[in-house]
């Protein structure tokens, strides 16, 4: 969930990008998510992340319309390329060359 609370939270609407550009307010989803980014049993954080996915499932503040497809390609001699959801979009400060 690293990242994705910047897109719900109240008090981070504005008009840039990596905010909550949409201007979503919801004070419960704002309780769960504070909550959730300090309470330390994981059993209750998870809860509190369930409940709020089942609130903007159920709102549908954002929705994204189309994906851009990332692909990455290289060479065997390339070491440490990015593998995750983010790939070529990813910082490269620990690729190298082999």
């Amino acid at each position: 969930m690293i990242g994705v609370a910047r897109t719900y939270l109240s008090n981070n609407i504005r008009p840039i990008v990596w905010t909550n550009t949409q201007s979503y307010k919801n004070p419960k989803v704002d309780e769960l998510l504070a909550a959730a980014g300090t309470v330390t049993d994981p059993a209750k954080r998870k809860a509190d992340y369930a409940a709020f996915e089942k609130i903007v499932t159920d709102e549908v503040p954002i929705m994204f319309v189309n994906l851009t497809p990332y692909h990455t390609a290289t060479s065997k001699k390339v070491g440490n390329v990015p593998t995750t959801i983010w790939g070529p979009v990813s910082p490269l400060d620990e690729v190298y060359f082999k």
